[in-house]
């Protein structure tokens, strides 16, 4: 027989009637009637077991719970990454305690675990049980409907649905709880009319007319190709599904396959340029230090060499400090190789806080040195970081704003040079003598700051660093008074005195009285506006007075400290 072999082939037509053997449809019907005998002994003892295990978990609703929790308890644990619960978020005292938390949690579900595969495993059998049923329902379907036996078809059909919302029901948890009832009276569930329908059927065809040998012998070919057609769309249904499930195979093999090369690939990569970043940052002590990335059952590993004492997590024995510096060397490699030149803009907000201040300078030598062409917005709450990042180069005066604080209706107020200056004049044109004068304090604070710094003033040191204008201005003007002293002094040892105004010679003559100084850019500072109009601002030396354009005279810087102060 070959795949084209038709077995009704060269049969000639066979009356009007429909091609029906009756010997055949007898068959089929007391093999049915025999298997309707038997359907409650047909999976028993699956059945006896599903009620067994149904009502086990109805009378402990701990288990129940536990075992609904159990599959989320098993992603959780390949979700942790740290000591935070990647379910609720909540802290954990270490990454130990919480995975042994849910280990504990998951030992607990065993006996759950085990009471599922047990009511799934008995659920299939019926399953089983139940298509087979189905299966034989399906060819007295046809008979029924060649005969033209409506209320047998109906009743087929309703017995049909039935089943087939029972072994909807056997493939879920709640459904296998809820049909606990119809499992304890019978899985089967006959319909009322279904027994006196079958039986009015097989009687129809029991009182058909025998056929002649020729007529029977062409139905029973008929009826035989049929099934072979049915046969041979099964088979090539089947084969379409290997050949299916051999392509999807082979396609996700080969995702797999790429997608490791690729990711092995990157994390290659990334942890060579993270271990490079790191030794940069660290280069005093750790100048041989490595780090592995290696995936493993859905998550990432991360190793890092301790002083080539072996490769172990970063939490293992590193400091707070060298962590936050491997965070940052790892977002810095991953988007280096995510984004290659299109990494152009990176925001910073106080990524190195418990990174001491050696390994703060390497810090902006990293980014220097790696990634000139990235703008980096850093923002910091710390000073001395602020002023470390200018003294490395990696800001300038130009690029940095200083908030000094901030309100919900204008915003964060930048502290400038030059913007202070328009605001102070704003408040005196509109009278707002107040105003001006905190603006103006503010400013010669910090002003103060950075010429302390710059001069060397010997101001007097404040464990919270609360510097105040009355702490700040008098020792950078004492300091500043004694650096033009000593320019001056050198100046005359020189001979260099041309353009030094001369003193008049009397004893009643007093020398100069030291002025404030306005800017943090030496001597010579902005002109600023007051209410006696335009002046500058400068100081002056005993011995070498200032030239007269940058000197305040006494009654103006006396009003000004007045309104500071």
């Amino acid at each position: 027989m070959t795949p084209d072999t038709r077995l009704d082939a060269g049969l000639t037509s066979i009356s009007s009637g429909p091609a029906f053997n009756k010997q055949s449809a007898l068959r089929d019907l007391a093999a049915m009637a025999e298997t309707r005998k038997q359907l409650p002994e047909l999976a028993k003892d699956a059945v006896t077991a599903l009620l067994a295990a149904i009502n086990t978990l109805a009378e402990d609703p701990a288990l129940l719970t536990s075992l609904r929790r159990r599959s989320l308890v098993e992603q959780g644990m390949e979700l942790i990454d740290g000591a935070h619960c990647p379910l609720c978020d909540s802290p954990w005292e270490s990454e130990r305690h919480l995975r042994d938390h849910l280990a504990i949690k998951l030992e607990k579900s065993n006996e759950a675990q085990r009471l599922q595969r047990d009511l799934f495993a008995n659920s299939s059998l019926l399953d089983q049980a139940a298509s087979g049923w189905l299966s034989q329902l399906t060819a007295i379907r046809r008979l029924a409907a060649a005969l033209k036996d409506e209320a047998f078809g109906a009743a087929i059909d309703q017995w049909t649905r039935e089943l087939a919302a029972l072994q909807g029901n056997l493939r879920s948890l709640d459904g296998l709880r809820g049909i606990s009832g119809r499992l304890a009276s019978g899985w089967h569930a006959v319909p009322q009319s279904f027994d006196e329908a079958t039986t009015s059927f097989a009687k129809m065809v029991a009182e058909l007319p025998d056929q002649t040998a020729t007529v029977d012998a062409q139905t029973f070919l008929s009826t035989a190709q049929m099934r072979l057609a049915d046969f041979r769309e099964s088979v090539r249904a089947d084969k379409a599904a290997d050949i299916a499930v051999a392509a999807a195979t082979c396609a996700y093999t080969t995702y797999c396959d790429v997608m490791d090369a690729e990711l092995e690939a990157l994390y290659d990569d990334v942890q060579q340029d993270f271990s490079t970043f790191y030794r940069l940052i660290n280069e005093d002590d750790e100048g041989e230090f490595t780090a592995k990335l290696s995936p493993s059952a859905g998550k990432l590993d991360f190793d890092v060499n301790f002083y080539e004492r072996g490769l172990y997590p970063p939490g293992a024995f590193h400091s707070e400090g060298h962590q936050d510096g491997m965070g940052v060397c790892l977002y810095l490699a991953l988007m280096k190789r995510l984004f290659g030149n299109q990494f152009t803009f990176a925001l910073l907000d106080d990524v190195v806080m418990s990174v001491d201040a050696g390994h703060r300078y390497q810090f902006c030598k990293l980014l220097k040195t790696h990634f000139k062409d990235t703008q980096f917005v850093i923002t910091t709450h710390d000073r001395t970081w602020a002023e470390q990042m200018k003294s490395a180069g990696l800001v300038t005066g130009k690029t940095s704003l200083r908030f000094h604080s901030w309100t919900i209706d204008t915003g964060p107020l930048v502290e400038s040079n030059v913007e202070v200056w328009d605001e102070i004049k704003t408040a005196l044109d509109k009278n707002k003598v107040g105003v001006a004068a905190a603006a103006l304090r503010r400013h010669l604070e910090y002003v103060s700051r950075h010429m302390a710094d710059q001069l060397g003033a010997a101001v007097v040191f404040r464990g919270d660093g609360g510097y105040e204008l009355n702490d700040l201005l008098p020792p950078v003007l004492a300091r500043f008074k004694t650096i033009c002293a000593k320019a001056a002094d050198a100046a005359q040892s020189w001979g260099n005195d041309k353009g030094r105004p001369k003193r008049p010679r009397s004893r009643l003559s007093s020398p100069p009285r030291m002025r404030h100084p306005q800017s943090s850019n030496g001597p010579s500072t902005r002109p600023c506006t007051t209410t006696s109009g335009r002046i500058s601002a400068s100081v002056t030396s005993r011995r070498s007075p200032m030239p007269s354009e940058s000197c305040l005279n006494a009654s103006d810087v006396r009003a000004a400290r007045a309104g500071c102060l």
